[in-house]
């Protein structure tokens, strides 16, 4: 008794700055612990502004806006939070099984990648979607370190606070983008979809995917203001708000306001998908209120929620029956872009063909490569050589349009095993939230449970853009963070230190000096990553940039060139720009500026043969010289061989995708 004593002593002596440190209380810490640890909630509530965020001067302004943006945060938080750790132990993350998935996930899509189709695009992606493994990775890092270090409830709520004031100021600028579409600056915006509404982000679906877990969570801060206050240690419920002293009426509105407005914008992106999601994630939280509830006015009032939701359901299936019939598309019913799109069943059907049609080929695609699939974001080639058309146009589908498929296209069973454990943690996690005693507590863990439902609903007809992977991973972070224990110790129960008790003190003593220096190699390792992680993102940027001056201020070879050299891992994008123009303009080039001419074959040579080196299956590089050589061919006839091989190559990768057709979509 006396050696366990003593042994609990020490373990409560060796946190005592940590746990102050956490509750708000700064003193007892070093002054370099509190500096980094303010500068890594900096950053993180730095990422947050991610959805709000686009580069107007750069080709790809959303995307390409998003991805250094985040990135760069990111990168800088991992940084100081390593030198952290390396002050001090306590700021490790928590052992969880859900971050060992995370990682596992980011180590199978590693190991297809390096034998798939192309490893260079599964490190880097395109201009056009900026995903990658180093996307991947950087917000595996956002989990890691909101986890490690963002610890108490108070702090919790302060953060998922400030992500749903950021999410009132995303739906905000949608709202105002539909009403005064010129107004400035967001008349800026292109919106080539309106009237469905994209607000900051590239696509409607986005922006409905960000606003459905919008809706969820302040939903789930509004219903916690009507749980009764923690009680105290005499016995007496302290009669405060979550937020802050006072009434809960201020608190319930502000979360009403948020709800409201978020669930107004997402009507407005006219996702199917979205609506989707939030109808699941809402009946989740509604089942487990049902399950769970502890009492029988809460058990009632989700059974009142799931009856409603269904009658919903059922009244949107009867008007989309009663608007279906032989004549082609019905007339317009309803003044929402949403329930016009939802009850119709041509837009349904449209949808949901295209669909089909890309999953086919994405599970013939898969029944190839089993093993270790076709690589990180390799799926346009893999579903290239099965995807079909009605009209046989070139459409390029670089995503799967359904995770679980494109996982399995893509990683292969390792990939595919590590996407059904993470979720099937993430189920168990949040059901353990829910049996939570105290009601107050477990409330914002059922909801960010629902949230990340609607996400997996939506994302069986979506992929991962910036907004989802923001709320996927500190959705997650926040679970891993609730169930490590209310005081956020490593360990949360203690056995470490106990265990720690019974190791010899000669053996403690040579394996804390060992953890010196390898403390500081991990902390100088994450350095210079984040040092890469900037520079790769600022000549990211300046390649971009350099694009969008070429098309639209002139000078288009210099800075189609100044581009590919910028960042040359991602230089295949403007080389099939390259390609594409000179088969578009060769005539006039050809007959009035020989010289020129001239330049352009050789210069043209050299990057057909750089893009080929990297991707030799990207059969939208084969279509863009097959154009070129076939626009050469017309005036130099020595071409013709070389547009022919690489038209027979374009049919044995995309046999079903005519090459002469210019492909829809963005060439990467």
């Amino acid at each position: 008794m006396a050696a366990s004593s003593r042994t609990t002593n020490r373990a409560v002596r060796s946190e005592p700055a940590g746990r102050d440190l956490h509750r708000g209380n700064t003193a007892a810490a070093s002054l370099p612990e509190r500096a980094l640890l303010i500068a890594v909630y900096v950053c993180l509530a730095l990422v947050l502004l991610t959805p709000l965020v686009w580069a107007p001067e750069t080709f790809h302004p959303f995307t390409v806006g998003k991805a250094v943006w985040s990135r760069s945060a990111i990168a800088v938080a991992f940084a100081l939070w390593a030198l952290l750790a390396a002050l001090r132990l306590y700021w490790r993350p928590p052992p969880s099984a859900l971050l060992v998935a995370l990682v596992l996930g980011l180590a199978a899509a590693a190991l297809s990648s390096v034998f798939g189709a192309s490893p260079q695009r599964s490190l880097w992606s395109t201009y056009t979607r900026m995903e990658g493994l180093v996307d991947t990775a950087h917000w595996t890092a956002f989990a890691l370190v909101l986890a490690a270090t963002v610890r108490s409830k108070r702090d919790w709520d302060r953060l998922l606070g400030i992500h749903l004031v950021i999410g009132l100021a995303v739906a905000l600028v949608a709202a105002v983008r539909f009403q005064v579409p010129e107004a400035g600056p967001f008349g800026l915006l292109p919106e080539v979809r309106y009237p469905r509404i994209s607000g900051t982000t590239a696509n409607p679906t986005f922006l409905g995917s960000y606003l459905q877990a919008t809706v969820l969570i302040s939903a789930g801060f509004l219903v916690r203001t009507f749980c009764p206050a923690p009680a105290k240690a005499g016995g007496a419920r302290e009669a405060v708000s979550r937020m802050g002293a006072g009434p809960p009426w201020p608190e319930r509105l502000l979360w009403l306001v948020v709800l409201a407005a978020a669930a107004y914008a997402l009507a407005l992106t006219g996702s199917m998908g979205a609506l989707a999601g939030l109808g699941v994630g809402a009946g989740v939280a509604a089942a487990l209120y049902v399950r769970f509830g502890r009492t029988r006015r809460t058990r009632r009032l989700g059974l009142a929620a799931l009856a409603a939701i269904g009658a919903t359901a059922i009244l949107l299936a009867t008007v989309l029956a009663l608007r279906a019939g032989p004549d082609g598309a019905p007339p317009p019913a309803f003044d929402s872009i949403l329930l016009e799109r939802v009850t119709s069943t041509e837009r349904i059907g449209n949808t949901l063909g295209g669909r089909l049609r890309n999953w086919e080929a994405g599970i013939r695609a898969f029944a190839e490569r089993p093993l270790l699939g076709w690589g990180h974001g390799n799926y346009f080639v893999a579903s290239g050589r099965y995807r079909n058309t009605p009209d046989g146009t070139a459409r390029i589908n670089d995503h799967a349009h359904n995770m679980t498929i494109e996982t399995a296209v893509t990683g292969g069973l390792p990939g595919l095993a590590a996407y059904v454990l993470l979720w099937g943690l993430t189920a168990a996690a949040v059901l353990r939230r829910a049996r939570d005693e105290v009601s107050r507590d477990r409330v914002l863990a059922i909801f960010a449970g629902a949230a990340l439902a609607g996400w997996f609903v939506q994302s069986q007809t979506l992929f991962y853009a910036p907004e989802s992977w923001l709320q996927h991973m500190l959705l997650l972070a926040f679970l891993v963070r609730s169930g490590a224990g209310a005081d956020g110790a490593p360990g949360g129960d203690g056995k470490t230190q106990a265990v720690s008790g019974r190791v010899p003190e000669a053996l403690r003593r040579a394996a804390a000096r060992a953890a010196v220096p390898a403390r500081a190699i991990l902390a100088s390792a994450a350095l210079v990553l984040a040092g890469t992680s900037l520079t790769s993102n600022s000549a990211i940027l300046t390649a971009n940039t350099a694009i969008w001056r070429a098309e639209t201020k002139g000078a288009f070879l210099e800075e189609m060139e100044r581009s590919m050299h910028a960042f040359a891992p991602l230089a295949n994008g403007p080389r099939v720009i390259l390609f594409n123009n000179v088969a578009a303009n060769w005539p006039t080039v050809s007959a009035h500026h020989p010289e020129l001419a001239r330049r352009l074959i050789g210069w043209t040579g050299k990057e057909a043969e750089a893009a080929l080196a990297t991707e030799p299956e990207n059969w939208v590089i084969h279509h863009a010289l097959t154009r070129m050589y076939r626009a050469m061919a017309a005036t130099h006839p020595e071409w013709t061989e070389a547009a022919d091989r690489h038209f027979e190559r374009s049919l044995a990768l995309a046999p079903n995708l005519g090459p002469m057709e210019a492909p829809v979509g963005s060439p990467g």
